[in-house]
């Protein structure tokens, strides 16, 4: 190649890099103006497992989408003509790849219908919502709020409160949660070779290989055997990568002098060592990367299948969200915070899939989950955090219908076959310790395949998902 096309080429890449900063730069002075303007709101989507994130993604998207079909009465733009509809775009200045919203409408729409599938990563989109705004002496003008929505698992949302404990205070909170009643009987085997594993010898690289393969599945056990919610490290529910993260479970007889003065080859060391790795590499850059941008979260919980599983799954729960509590960036948002370091100014927990229980019941489900959201983030209320909590189904997959004067559900199960059934009564209080307990025992409403015809009808039911909206864009909108 020749000097002058050497010369050429490399003035054809610096002019396309100059290209690129100066699209970027416009990209990122829109989005400052917009966060300034009030006409950007990033929200954060997560949910316990299996509360149906991806679903009611997808509900939120194509309700908003597609006015003329939905059916929005909660949410004051809809009900008065004036949401226009919305536009789905990718998230910018995010680095993070889009939610995957044509798969997960096509599975609904199928026929027959199938549940979307379940995200494992983190993605961002952005909802551009134009809205018809009315002057008060007459007229009208169009405008666009730029709804950005960060979803993640919730898996990822039960290790944030490592970041606010050491080794040592993870592996005793840890020793504390399998010694109790909820984690009772489940591997014992397993459970056993990790108590007998000695903080001041060597590691053994295969020994603690097997040891992570066993904890990972007792973690597993955990979540679909006893439904509990607070489990650690969190991504290991979601991918089969070797951690290593696992829990010394007697220090009581080691002081924290002695636990620093252990050789740097100990399994306390070593394991203190993956313990600080998974943090800084795994929980710390999600956090810095994605909370800083949050305005406003919203936690999906699915409060029907915890309440039946018994007691200790939903005080399971209950820890959970006091864990939680100090994670999030409280406080009213200022002119300057709103563009450099906004903060969650609004925090949303909705009980999903209440199309699984009759009507009547759905305001005590709601009162049962302002009851955990009550005990667990009782200090989060001095430091000026709102907290919401909804009832919602994010698709409705069930109808009310009577039999011999009875209120009963009809949908189609897993297999599509036609069903109908009455669900335990919810009661707004839980009963009491140890007692009532055998009420929702084995009570479990069946789960339920998406109705049928939603494409032919071209609309998506939902239960309060207008409701779930205005709380989350009501003062925006």
């Amino acid at each position: 190649m020749s000097n002058s096309e050497q010369v050429s080429g490399r003035g054809q890449r610096l002019r396309s890099r100059l290209r690129q900063w100066r699209r970027e730069a416009r990209e990122k002075s829109h989005w400052a103006a917009e966060r300034l303007l009030d006409r950007r709101v990033c929200v954060g989507i997560t949910g316990l497992s299996g509360a149906g994130k991806s679903t009611l993604l997808t509900s939120l998207i194509y309700q908003l989408s597609h006015p003329q079909r939905a059916q929005l009465p909660g949410f004051a733009p809809a009900l008065n003509g004036d949401l226009l509809g919305a536009e789905l775009k990718p998230a910018l200045d995010s680095g993070l790849p889009p939610f995957d919203y044509p798969p997960c409408l096509e599975a609904l729409m199928a026929q027959p219908p199938r549940w979307p599938e379940s995200t494992r990563e983190v993605s961002a989109m952005e909802l551009h919502i134009h809205l018809r705004h009315r002057r008060r002496l007459g007229g009208s003008r169009t405008r666009t709020l730029i709804l950005e929505l960060r979803d993640y698992p919730g898996e990822w949302l039960m290790d944030l409160p490592l970041l606010h404990l050491d080794y040592r205070d993870w592996c005793r909170q840890q020793a504390h949660l399998i010694d109790g009643d909820a984690r009772a009987g489940l591997a014992p085997a397993a459970i056993s070779k990790l108590a007998a594993l000695d903080p001041a010898a060597s590691a053994e690289e295969t020994r603690l290989s097997a040891l992570w393969r066993d904890y990972r599945q007792f973690l597993l056990d955990c979540r679909s055997r006893r439904k509990l919610s607070y489990l650690q490290p969190g991504r290991a529910l979601l991918d089969e990568r070797d951690y290593g993260l696992l829990p010394l479970l007697d220090l009581r007889s080691h002081s924290a002098e002695e636990l620093a003065a252990l050789p740097e080859d100990s399994n306390y060391k070593t394991l203190a060592r993956r313990y600080r790795d998974y943090v800084e590499g795994e929980v710390l850059p999600f956090v810095e990367s994605h909370f800083r941008h949050l305005d406003r979260q919203l936690v999906l919980v699915d409060m029907i299948g915890t309440l039946f599983a018994g007691e200790q799954a939903l005080d399971d729960m209950r820890l959970a969200f006091g864990h939680i509590a100090d994670t999030f960036r409280y406080g009213s948002t200022g002119l300057l915070r709103k563009l450099w370091r906004p903060r969650v100014d609004r925090l949303l927990f909705a009980a999903t899939k209440v199309d699984q229980v009759l009507a009547a019941d759905h305001d005590a489900l709601r009162q049962l989950l302002g009851q955990q959201l009550q005990q667990a983030f009782s200090g989060a209320r001095h430091r000026g955090l709102p907290l919401y909590c909804e009832a919602i189904a994010a698709v409705r997959c069930s109808n009310e219908s009577q039999r011999n004067g009875r209120r009963m559900l009809v949908g189609h199960d897993m297999q599509g076959h036609y069903l109908g059934f009455e669900n335990a009564e919810i009661f707004a209080r839980l009963p009491r310790e140890g007692e009532g307990w055998q009420h929702y025992a084995d009570a479990a409403p069946p789960q339920l395949r998406p109705p049928a015809g939603m494409g032919a009808d071209q609309c998506i039911p939902h239960i309060r998902v207008d409701a779930l909206l205005n709380l989350l864009l009501g003062d925006k909108v």
